[in-house]
């Protein structure tokens, strides 16, 4: 489980990245609020060998909030959780910061 930066090797090539995937990715930060699909600066979320979804982090009240959405749903089982949760820990303590919460969007 890994939240991939935008400009991630494995991430940089859209066209590659749709065709691997099969679902577009944008990058969304210099989008209008009211057009973006995925958030301001959405993650790619890779599970295993597939990027399944996304992952939109924000910090409120010095704690980390984390938003994940995915292209279809999210996979099953305590591992699955265990492993989300151990990746946004880490990124928690790359900031600094503690981690508040996970909010699971709808695809």
């Amino acid at each position: 489980m890994r939240l991939l930066a935008p400009f991630d090797p494995v991430v940089w090539d859209r066209r590659r990245f749709e065709q691997f995937w099969g679902w577009a990715y944008r990058f969304e930060a210099y989008t209008p609020k009211p057009k973006r699909k995925l958030g301001y600066y959405a993650l790619p979320l890779l599970w295993h060998d597939k990027v399944i979804g996304w992952g939109n982090l924000s910090v409120k009240a010095d704690r980390l909030i984390a938003e994940i959405g995915y292209r279809t749903r999210a996979p099953r089982g305590a591992l699955f959780q265990r492993e989300l949760g151990a990746e946004v820990a880490r990124c928690a303590k790359f900031l600094g910061i503690r981690p508040a919460c996970i909010d699971l969007l709808s695809a």
